[in-house]
């Protein structure tokens, strides 16, 4: 029956759950997006970075290397194959999509174009170079390579099995020498001091979280959660007030962005967890833990004496901050100028470096280069978040919920933590940054691929019939025959 207005001879408008098939190519909910993700270089850079990834935070390299004290070169090894998949696969422009990676990008360009200006020219360029090789390259590998939701979670496997290595190297290669006293550190690599071995682990924490969190099998639900409280109870025991104060920081954000059963589920089993792990923690740990102030008849000299220290390098760092605001003293070069420049220790300062990474940046690099550090670390939270909000209002993005708190947590605990340690040049934000932006992509085309299953379901199709006949128009009415 034609309707007012309507010419004759038109044919009838059809029904298509999908839409407009030009608009609706979506893949099934898992599988790759087009010819770039069927590249087989793309694929066997990806196997590679996970293994890099894997390295990074496992420190297995390090670790070998003090074992067998040969070098195997295993960055080398799998993080060439890795950037050749990045660069041949498309990679570079896919990560260059995130304004993340446009942030840490011109951070670079600062860095570069302070070098004319450092107060030790060649030592700015000794600090530059390995951040250029090994840092700022894994910016790219993550977002470049992982498209799909499935490659965005076998990413942070690898840095979830890469933590529980290094919880493990701790009990096994434990430094037992009189350097910390009874505080915990490992023998080996780049953090083997307390506190930066803590913050390593509040960096690595949350994605073994995750693993407890969104693990079906309840077994593995048990072994994660028993590395949750292993992790917890060497951070305590590296007596580090910084990462104290990162835990802290994780309890709050769980309490503030936890679901309703997560929030009860802490508050319950939160308390004993405590009582649990002080009592495993050496006395003098949890007295250099606590002593923040001297009034505290009980504080720990050598904590009030390294709180001094650290108050005298925070005013130094903002005095050269003022001084040199656009590009710094220069990249890595805050310990050097301040021995030469100050008479704290007889004829010369501490030489040592600042111990916050914020003002690091700022006093070796400039306020642009800070600026631009803080933006990469904020714009990445938010993107994170945005994909966080959008998996809260669907029952069937459960797993992506919990996945992008897990991030956000390791953002609020290694933010915290890394104001007390000079992290400023290390690869865990060019890290975080890049699996949010591979989160970000993967999350919406699989938002998109979840609803169109559920209306395929709902108009009676199943999902792989819906997937076949996406390009065929159903008219209202007709039969299951005429729909195949």
């Amino acid at each position: 029956m034609l309707g007012p207005g309507k010419p004759s001879g038109l044919p009838a408008k059809t029904f298509n759950p999908l839409g407009p098939p030009s608009e609706n190519r979506v893949p099934p909910a898992g599988t790759a997006q087009g010819g770039e993700a069927a590249s087989p270089l793309r694929n066997v850079g990806f196997r590679m970075a996970l293994v890099l990834v894997f390295i990074y935070f496992s420190n297995i390299h390090q670790l070998l290397a003090y074992v067998l004290h040969v070098n195997l070169f295993l960055l080398y090894l799998f993080g060439i194959p890795t950037l050749l998949g990045v660069v041949l696969a498309g990679g570079i422009q896919r990560t260059l999509r995130g304004r993340p990676a446009i942030y840490w990008t011109i951070f670079v360009v600062l860095l570069l174009a302070g070098i004319p200006f450092s107060s030790w020219r060649s030592g700015a360029v000794d600090t530059l170079i390995p951040y250029l090789r090994t840092v700022f390259p894994m910016l790219f590998v993550i977002a470049g390579l992982a498209l799909t939701w499935r490659e965005c979670r076998s990413m942070m496997w690898a840095i979830a099995a890469g933590g529980a290595v290094i919880m493990t190297a701790a009990k096994l290669f434990q430094d037992t020498s009189s350097g910390y006293g009874d505080r915990l550190a490992i023998e080996f690599g780049t953090i083997a001091n307390s506190n930066d071995y803590a913050v390593h682990l509040l960096f690595v924490l949350p994605f073994v979280i995750w693993v407890a969190l969104g693990s079906k099998s309840k077994a593995l639900q048990l072994v994660a959660w028993g590395v949750v409280c292993f992790g917890v109870l060497l951070v305590l025991r590296t007596a580090s007030r910084g990462a104290f104060l990162g835990l802290v920081s994780g309890v709050l954000y769980w309490l503030f962005r936890g679901t309703m059963r997560q929030k009860l589920g802490l508050l319950i089993v939160g308390p004993i967890a405590v009582v649990a792990l002080a009592a495993s923690v050496p006395r003098s740990s949890l007295i250099r833990i606590v002593s923040f102030s001297a009034a505290d008849d009980s504080a720990s000299e050598e904590a009030l004496e390294s709180s001094e220290m650290r108050r005298y390098l925070l005013e130094k760092s903002i005095a050269y901050t003022l001084q040199n605001p656009v590009f710094g003293l220069g990249m890595g070069q805050f310990n050097l100028y301040e021995g030469l420049h100050n008479q704290v220790v007889g004829t010369h300062g501490m030489w040592h470096q600042t111990h916050n990474t914020f003002t690091q940046v700022s006093s070796e690099c400039g306020i642009p280069a800070l600026a631009l550090y803080i933006a990469g670390i904020v714009s990445t939270f938010l993107m994170v978040n945005r994909v966080y909000r959008q998996a809260c209002g669907r029952p069937d993005c459960e797993d992506i919920r919990i996945a992008t708190f897990c991030i956000m947590l390791a953002m609020t605990t290694y933010c915290t933590g890394m104001i007390f340690v000079n992290f400023a040049y290390f690869f865990y934000l060019p890290v975080m940054s890049s699996l949010a932006i591979a989160v970000s992509h993967a999350a919406q085309n699989e938002f998109a691929c979840r609803c169109s299953s559920t209306v395929g379901i709902q108009v009676g199709f199943a999902p792989q019939q819906l997937w076949s006949a996406r390009w065929k128009r159903v008219a209202p009415g007709a039969t299951p025959a005429s729909r195949r």
